[in-house]
């Protein structure tokens, strides 16, 4: 297990203020090793058609050209370009490098699963999710991947809070250019 140290830091909790005490639904396998899950009242949004740049493949195209309605929570939590381990009661279910098969199972156990703790250790640029039914999700960099973005919090109120692997976090509205983003230490 990697080193987690409790996260009293102000940014950290007040993201999860209104998380804590939910259930996470829809716990899912995106993308390769990316999980989804969403907090909160579910709500449609709707993707409305988008026409594909002319280098996109004929699958792409296709894909952009439907229109997309799907439930989503109020926050929406995506585990993203990192490493993360998945466990039940201290037991490890899969990582990030598990099967298909492994990481949806792990996606099953937590599902339905109450969030309690939110903790995060700036210096090694970890953090752990704990759920109520024993289980909990750890995550940390990459080899080479302490500035990419590990998680992303998706808010009610249209901001995201987003964790980086070198331990430094952004608040702010899901619609700012990503260049534009103002990173800061976590705990600082």
């Amino acid at each position: 297990m990697i080193g987690l140290v409790s996260s009293d830091g102000d940014p950290l909790r007040r993201a999860f203020a209104s998380v804590t005490g939910l259930p996470a639904w829809k716990v899912r396998k995106g993308h390769g090793s990316f999980l989804t899950m969403e907090f909160g009242k579910p709500h449609l949004v709707v993707r409305e058609p988008i026409v594909a740049a002319p280098e996109a493949s004929d699958e792409m195209r296709t894909a952009l050209r439907r229109r997309r309605v799907y439930p989503r929570g109020e926050w929406h939590l995506w585990i993203y370009c990192c490493h993360w381990r998945a466990l039940s009661n201290g037991t490890e279910l899969a990582w990030s490098e598990s099967s298909g098969e492994q990481i949806e199972a792990a996606a099953n156990e937590i599902d339905g699963q109450v969030l309690t703790t939110v903790e995060a250790d700036p210096a090694t640029g970890s953090s752990a999710f704990g759920f109520d039914l024993g289980g909990s999700l750890q995550t940390w960099p990459s080899s080479d991947g302490r500035m990419d973005e590990q998680w992303m919090l998706y808010m009610k109120s249209g901001d995201v809070f987003t964790y980086r692997g070198d331990g430094c976090y952004s608040l702010g509205p899901g619609s700012r250019p990503i260049n534009d983003e103002m990173w800061q230490p976590l705990g600082s």
